[in-house]
């Protein structure tokens, strides 16, 4: 064995037996046992890293997840804020449409009850309009009847000196006034009364 492969065989086996592993070990597989132990330094290596790692990453999304839930939260705040407005919004419109559905209700009704007292009104207008028309045509005929017994009684008759009589169509009588009377000067029935009612 050469001094080289002693000094190998030497310090492997003194890192095998620091690390627990104290079985025996032939010269012959000392190249073998001299990679897996390399591989398993590596791996022992790469797996504190990626522990490190992991570690980092989960405090790193702890970091992250507190970032977003500060960053979130005044959304939060504004939503609920939004969510309690939209309620009460919902709310006023629900109490504004039934106000609306009372009123129309009411307005209906009133029209109804409009539209039947202006077929009554309608109705009791053409009796009215029969009536005066039936009483404007009494009327015109009692004016006929009556003109026609003043040209009757008012016609005057003429006689004339050969005693031959003529009546004159009747011409109605006419009178135009130009001025009226002029006040008067003095007042002559004007009585003077003493102030006190008591004296006589």
């Amino acid at each position: 064995m050469s001094s080289l492969t002693e000094k190998k065989f030497v310090t492997l086996r003194k890192r095998l037996d620091q690390l627990g592993y104290r079985q025996a070990l032939g010269i012959e597989s000392l190249p073998l046992v001299e990679r897996l132990f390399s591989d398993l330094l590596h791996t022992t290596d790469s797996l504190k890293k990626t522990k490190l790692g992991i570690s980092k990453h989960v405090s790193s999304n702890n970091d992250t997840t507190q970032m977003v839930e500060d960053a979130i939260e005044p959304y939060r705040v504004d939503n609920a804020r939004l969510v309690q407005e939209n309620n009460s919004l919902h709310l006023d419109l629900v109490k504004t449409k039934e106000e609306l559905e009372a009123a129309s209700k009411n307005l209906k009704a009133s029209i109804r009850q409009l539209e039947h007292e202006n077929a009554d009104l309608r109705f009791l207008n053409s009796q009215f309009i029969q009536k005066v028309k039936t009483v404007e045509k009494e009327s015109s005929s009692k004016t006929d009847t009556i003109q026609k017994l003043q040209e009757k009684n008012l016609q005057a008759v003429i006689q004339t000196p050969g005693g031959r009589k003529r009546t004159i169509p009747f011409r109605r009588q006419r009178m135009q006034i130009d001025s009226t009377l002029p006040p008067p000067t003095t007042n002559a029935y004007i009585s003077s009364q003493p102030d006190d009612p008591y004296i006589a």
